[in-house]
């Protein structure tokens, strides 16, 4: 099936970002060769333009609190397995232990990195990351496959820490899936959401074979998704009139 995920906050949405740079991240560090530590450095100054926007780090605490919190009430009620309670909370609190250890923003230690910030510089141009305008960094690449990995996975310490807690953010939130089978018709559907549920991502599933594409527009209370012809990349996309069956899951905390 082809999954398509929406974030229904910004929170979650920054959250999903940070997951899809740190898992190419470390793809890339799987096999070391000069040419996937140069793309891992390229991820990393990704990373650290994101976390100098945005507040990566508090926003995992405040919903990792706010997770434990959940978590601590839920103890002891009618159906909740209290030893898996406690098991979820150990983590959530050695998660958050971990990133409260580091202070200021996450990517803070790179400010002032002069290697990296040589790199960040020449990273707006095309090609401008590379051996040839860069001896230092020509250097680097020629150190033994060990030294780059230990480099970079110093560098991105921090975020693999954030990234760990986001995972089991994450986790949590996609053990909470309510699926519907659903039919757009004339390739458009819309409907309203709960007000009795915090619902985080929306995922809409179609098979590997469609020729279709859902553009979804989502607010606090309502959201719509509108099926696009997906046939002919070199043109702007046409909504398709045609019924289209998919399945619809909300996730929630």
């Amino acid at each position: 099936m082809a999954v398509f995920e929406q974030p229904l906050n910004e929170k979650i949405r920054l959250f999903m970002r940070l997951s899809y740079l740190m898992k190419r991240f470390n793809y890339h560090l799987e096999d070391a060769t000069p040419e996937n530590c140069q793309a891992a450095v390229v991820i990393l100054l990704e990373l650290y333009e994101l976390s100098s926007r945005l507040d990566v780090k508090n926003a995992a605490l405040h919903v990792l609190d706010f997770q434990t919190q959940a978590v601590r009430q839920a103890k002891g009620a009618q159906g909740v397995d209290d030893n898996q309670a406690t098991r979820i909370l150990e983590k959530l609190e050695d998660k958050s232990k971990k990133l409260y250890s580091f202070r200021g923003q996450l990517g803070q230690h790179l400010k002032t990195h002069s290697f990296l910030n040589i790199l960040r510089q020449r990273a707006s141009i095309a090609g401008g990351i590379n051996g040839l305008d860069i001896p230092l960094f020509n250097h680097w690449l020629n150190k033994p496959n060990e030294k780059r990995i230990d480099d970079l996975r110093g560098w991105a310490k921090p975020y693999e820490i954030a990234f760990d807690a986001i995972e089991l953010l994450m986790e949590l939130i996609y053990q909470s899936g309510d699926t519907q089978e659903i039919t757009a018709e004339g390739g458009f559907y819309q409907s309203s959401l709960s007000h009795d549920r915090d619902y985080q991502i929306m995922s809409i599933e179609l098979p590997d074979n469609s020729k279709v594409y859902p553009e979804i527009s989502a607010g606090k209370q309502r959201f719509s998704v509108r099926f696009v012809d997906a046939t002919m990349l070199e043109e702007k996309g046409k909504q398709i009139i045609e019924n289209i069956d998919f399945k619809l899951t909300l996730y929630s905390f």
